[in-house]
């Protein structure tokens, strides 16, 4: 089969044309060996065609797991005194991702025609955020760019790591709930008609709970499965939605902070965000303004954004951050509030952030692996209460139609 391609060379020309290969990946192995590399690449149908040409960006986003890989590599390679440019060069051949390789490219150009490391990096804020790219700049001004970006990659790693501990604890308590579903939707289905069919036989007043239920499966029956999945749908994208709008992003960032057990848990994570950049960088010799300018940035929380905004404004006046910590009890416990007061008096403050994140890592961690525990209890109710309501709902009328004899009076 032939293939379509855009690529770039290793000097980073474009180049586009057709090349034959038995599939996709040999096509891009054969593309690489011949030192270009694939932004774009389609089959080429045959008859008629359109000779449409995909752009691969679409396809391959720049995950979290990919700029670790990236970052650690180019640490390495920089530690083994390999000259920015041409260790950039050889990411690009080692890089899958054919959208992640087009910005590496783009970066090596920008690095050939004179820009810095830290300004050929920022050209792609939207792949690498402030904070790493402070991060670089601190590197460039200490002579020790290769310790920094090791650095980026060690606490993307335990980010990362740490989101997957929430998601994977999260799978169990979702398929319950899937499940569940499932069966109500079955049961009001299948179930529900034939027991309608059987009571109506009967005659006499039926219990509310089996009338709700029988309305329930005829409204389910003639269409409001839709609705339901419709509902079930948005609920579920509703987070996304939410944080596409600034009025409704703030409501959502409020709720998540209020909802038992999640909300303490992430609280604590905002916490450790915050004092794990604000620590780094002033470690790195970032003013202090200028650092919790960068954590505002960071912090994907617009209530913890408004604190640190504040307490920039405040501590560019003179005053302390922990004044502006102090009134925020709600968001944020005695315990970084002290520990904050205490680094400011001892003028430690970048040394005590670093224990505040020790102590809190290590609890989030165990909540993380504790998480399916904690909600089991409430998983249990819920679904204790539903097959309650459908038991009921079900088989007290045949309960009574059986004491009864003929009817349900």
């Amino acid at each position: 089969m032939k293939f379509i391609y855009k690529a770039r060379s290793k000097q980073g020309d474009s180049r586009k044309g057709t090349i034959g290969a038995s599939s996709r990946k040999v096509a891009l192995d054969l593309l690489e060996k011949n030192e270009l590399y694939a932004t774009s690449l389609i089959e080429a149908k045959s008859g008629f065609n359109l000779n449409l040409n995909l752009n691969l960006s679409f396809l391959n986003t720049i995950g979290q797991k990919d700029k670790i890989i990236f970052t650690r590599q180019f640490a390495v390679m920089l530690k083994s005194a390999i000259p920015p440019l041409k260790a950039l060069r050889s990411q690009v051949q080692q890089t899958r991702n054919p959208n992640f390789r087009e910005r590496i490219l783009k970066m090596a150009e920008s690095i050939e025609t004179g820009s810095s490391l830290s300004q050929a990096f920022a050209l792609h804020s939207s792949v690498f955020n402030p904070f790493f790219i402070s991060m670089i700049k601190s590197g460039e001004a200490t002579g020790k760019v290769a310790d920094s970006l090791m650095y980026l990659a060690k606490h993307m790693e335990k980010d990362y790591n740490l989101r997957q501990k929430v998601k994977g604890a999260l799978i169990y308590p979702g398929f319950i709930i899937v499940v569940f579903v499932g069966a109500f939707l079955l049961t009001m289905l299948f179930i529900v008609p034939k027991l309608t069919e059987i009571l109506k036989g009967f005659g006499g007043k039926l219990p509310i709970a089996t009338r709700v239920l029988m309305w329930l499966s005829d409204f389910i029956r003639q269409g409001g499965w839709v609705l339901i999945f419709v509902a079930l749908l948005v609920l579920g994208f509703s987070p996304i939605l939410m944080k596409r709008w600034e009025k409704t992003r703030r409501f959502y960032d409020k709720v998540i902070l209020e909802l038992p057990i999640f909300g303490k848990f992430f609280r604590k994570i905002y916490l450790i965000q915050f004092s794990e950049n604000l620590s780094v960088l002033m470690k790195a010799g970032l003013p202090i303004t200028q650092a919790l300018s960068i954590t505002r940035d960071i912090i994907d929380n617009t209530v913890y954004k408004d604190i640190i905004q504040e307490a920039g404004i405040r501590v560019a006046k003179g005053e302390k951050i922990s004044a502006v910590l102090e009134e925020k009890r709600r968001e944020v416990f005695p315990f970084v509030t002290q520990m904050v007061s205490t680094g400011e008096e001892t003028g430690r403050l970048d040394s005590v952030l670093g224990d505040v994140v020790s102590f809190y890592s290590e609890e989030v961690e165990r909540t993380a692996d504790n998480l399916t525990t904690l909600l089991e209890p409430f998983l249990i109710l819920s679904l204790g209460i539903g097959v309650g309501i459908l038991a009921i709902a079900i088989f007290v009328p045949l309960f009574k139609i059986g004491m009864g004899g003929e009817t349900l009076d």
